[in-house]
């Protein structure tokens, strides 16, 4: 009889052939109510609006933009954690909206999720072995001593000394919490881990040590990430595309490199040209766009293109109807009127 470890390392047999995930049209409005005893419904929170995108196995997508714009929500409706409003969410050719119960919890197994607060993510009451233990027990794998053994190799695959089982979360830095959050969402070999902003929380050096763990891991057991962050320093050496996000909507999404040499969205062009260059003459020499004002409320969003209230190249057009998503070549896309070229982003 195999072991829970053999068990779990069995590669299976890929029965699909397409995208891991395909994400089309996903909408998450959540209701603003008002009234104590006889509530009612005044309003919506519009925190996705027709989020499409699709993600290969082996491959991460890295998903940015400023906080509140809605990559959070994204991840969790993919794992429905949030019931999405509307779209599709589907994972190896199964439509994951139509699941409930016993189905849905049986395609988690291959969907797993690192969340960006190692002090809160973790059960305080629970032992490290219980915690990474636990999606073990949940799902029925393996007998007790099977699942110690299991934990133990968990948490020496994630740099970890396999004797920290019987350790409480308060023991260890935040680094090491993040490792522990990484062994949990590695316990029932998943094909997709959702990190939610999982270096934001931790000291610079620290983080280049937890992305390279992920790249690691993801080398060793084919791993696709939806990497969510609002760094693009960070998403830049992890990513193998990157999605730019505001106010619920996609504007932009390309190859990692072709994103950040030629940002096409005047948005990622202000996001790009916030990111510091540890060059003193670079930095003095390189154009400078900020980001003026501040992001629209979610409950009343603008008309038109999201983003023309902030944007210094808005026309009147921008004001009517929110622009399709457009190919410029080079796996590169954007929804924009009036896209950057090369002339157009050095006199910005």
């Amino acid at each position: 009889m195999a072991t829970v470890t053999e068990e779990l390392r069995v590669t299976p047999v890929k029965t699909y052939e397409g995208p891991l995930l395909r994400v089309k049209d996903l909408v998450k409005r959540f209701p603003i109510t008002s009234g104590i005893v006889f509530q009612r419904t005044s309003g919506y929170i519009h925190a996705v609006e027709g989020v499409s995108f699709e993600l290969d196995t082996g491959e991460t997508l890295g998903l940015v933009g400023e906080s509140g714009c809605g990559k959070s929500t994204t991840g969790r409706c993919i794992l429905q954690l949030y019931k999405p409003t509307s779209g599709s969410v589907v994972f190896e050719g199964q439509e994951l909206t139509e699941l409930k119960g016993s189905e849905l919890q049986g395609v988690r197994r291959e969907m797993q999720i690192v969340f960006q607060d190692p002090y809160a993510s973790l059960n305080p009451r629970m032992t490290v072995g219980t915690i990474v233990g636990e999606p073990l027990a949940i799902h029925s794998i393996g007998k007790r001593r099977e699942r110690k053994e299991r934990v133990r190799e968990l948490l020496d695959i994630v740099g970890l000394n396999p004797n920290f089982t019987n350790r409480y979360p308060h023991e260890f830095s935040g680094g090491q919490r993040q490792r522990i959050g990484l062994a949990r969402a590695l316990a029932l070999n998943p094909k997709l881990i959702i990190c939610d902003e999982p270096v934001s929380a931790l000291d610079v050096s620290i983080q280049a040590q937890i992305l390279n763990l992920l790249d690691r891991l993801q080398q060793e057991f084919n791993l696709a990430y939806l990497f969510i962050a609002h760094d693009l320093s960070v998403v830049k050496h992890i990513s193998n595309r990157v999605a730019v996000m505001y106010l619920g909507k996609i504007v932009e999404i390309a190859p990692s490199a072709e994103l950040y040499q030629n940002p096409i969205h005047p948005y990622t062009f202000g996001l790009l040209a916030a990111i510091p260059i540890p060059d003193p003459v670079l930095e003095k020499e390189r154009v400078h766009k900020v980001l003026e004002g501040d992001v629209p409320s979610p409950d009343h969003p603008p008309t038109g293109c999201v983003f023309h209230t902030r944007c210094f190249r808005a026309q009147p057009i921008c004001t009517e109807a929110m622009p399709p998503m457009e190919k410029h070549g080079h796996g590169h896309s954007a929804a924009c009127y009036f896209p950057l070229d090369h002339e157009s982003r050095a006199v910005s």
